[in-house]
């Protein structure tokens, strides 16, 4: 038995599950399946089954790589330009203020000036932040505003909140792609964001209903093979936890809303590194890969701000190592420690998943589990075993 394979044979063992059930996949540009490997139960109830290749995920923030690409894909289109203002599509963000600071209780915002455009959306420099990452945007959402604000199933409501910055003057990890989501929809005369991905990405790349969905409880067969989610007790054990995002019949949030399982995954993971995509331009594949931070600006500063969230999809790399592209986090220089190459188009999400792809390389690869909290040690290190497995097999050691 492999190191690899004993490791992930004692995490997941049904007496004391330190991570209850993963599955692992990698695959070369022309589809063929170069490693596989599943392990563990889809609960930690006691009549719990060992997990199964068909097995549904809710991938949270996952959910971004498929929003960009619907956008990127209107993009290629010509229904909007990469660096067009998004404002005539999406006037809510004409204008839109940004938090600059508190006095007492006051708070003071100031218009912003620069258009948010696709750019912005697809590489984290649209100014928008997740309300629970910026200190002073805590403090807003305490405001009947913010509030309403974090308690909204409108997307379209839920997403606007104020500015941190300037468009294009920093990088925040925020709302973008929910508005990327509506902006696609918008531009399709909005259709849902679930049935733009069905004709457009799902059916593109050969699959078959059921298909990957924002609303399990619309779909009883896909929601019967749902992995159940745990959390981790002070304890170090597990118990059940509800994941409430992925199950919104009201909307559909481009941002984290997604459920699929490993073979939806790999079908679009493998159409990016394919010689032939049917997803993409070649050329707008290669922009994904494109660092879109200049190195030793403020934005730049601020992307390494979020180390304990990127470091999990990424690897434990130097700081010198990363960028964002268009759609994910660029891993830019190669980390031989882990064997894992330059070039390198990841992210993850709160439930634990994570996905690569290896442009050059013509790889690419996905772990799914089902847990909290996010990044945590057990989880990052069975990630860093499995790429370290990966890498090794895949440059022959």
């Amino acid at each position: 038995m492999s190191e690899f394979n004993g490791l992930l044979q004692n995490l997941t063992s049904k007496e004391n599950p330190i991570v209850h059930g993963a599955i692992f996949k990698c695959v070369n540009k022309n589809g063929n399946e170069m490693y596989s490997k599943i392990s563990g139960y889809d609960s930690i109830s006691l009549d719990a089954r060992p997990l199964r290749e068909d097995a549904v995920f809710k991938i949270a923030s996952c959910t971004k790589l498929f929003t960009s690409i619907a956008l990127l894909q209107c993009i290629d289109r010509g229904f909007i330009g990469l660096d067009e203002s998004v404002t005539k599509i999406l006037p809510e963000l004409d204008g839109i203020k940004i938090l600059t600071g508190k006095s007492g209780s006051a708070f003071s915002f100031e218009p912003s000036k620069t258009p948010i455009t696709p750019r912005h959306l697809l590489s984290h420099t649209s100014g928008m932040a997740y309300l629970f990452l910026d200190p002073l945007m805590i403090q807003w959402t305490k405001t009947p505003e913010g509030n309403v604000q974090m308690n909204c199933k409108d997307v379209s409501k839920s997403a606007s909140v104020p500015l941190i910055f300037e468009p294009g003057s920093g990088w925040t990890y925020g709302n973008s792609l929910e508005w990327a989501g509506i902006l696609v929809r918008r531009l399709h005369n909005n259709i849902s964001l679930e049935d733009f991905m069905i004709e457009n990405i799902w059916k593109k790349v050969g699959l078959a209903a059921p298909f990957p969905t924002f609303a399990l409880s619309d779909h009883p067969d896909y929601a019967a093979r749902l992995m159940q989610a745990v959390e981790r007790t002070p304890d170090g054990g597990l118990k059940p936890w509800a994941f409430a995002i992925g199950d919104h019949s009201v909307d559909h949030d481009g941002g984290s809303g997604l459920s699929l399982t490993t073979k939806d995954m790999m079908a679009v993971l493998t159409d990016l590194i394919s010689d032939s995509p049917k997803l993409l331009k070649p050329d707008t594949i290669s922009l994904m890969f494109t660092p879109q931070i200049e190195e030793n600006s403020i934005a730049f500063s601020m992307l390494l701000k979020l180390r304990p969230a990127w470091e999990h999809v990424a690897g434990p790399v130097p700081d010198d190592h990363v960028n964002h592209g268009l759609g994910g986090l660029l891993v830019v220089k190669k980390f031989p420690e882990l064997g894992q190459p330059k070039g390198i188009l990841c992210w993850g999400g709160a439930t634990n998943p994570v996905w690569f792809i290896c442009k050059e390389k013509g790889v690419a690869g996905f772990f799914a589990t089902q847990s909290s909290p996010f990044a945590e040690s057990q989880v990052k290190d069975l990630v860093n075993a499995w790429r370290k497995d990966f890498w090794a097999q895949f440059n022959g050691a």
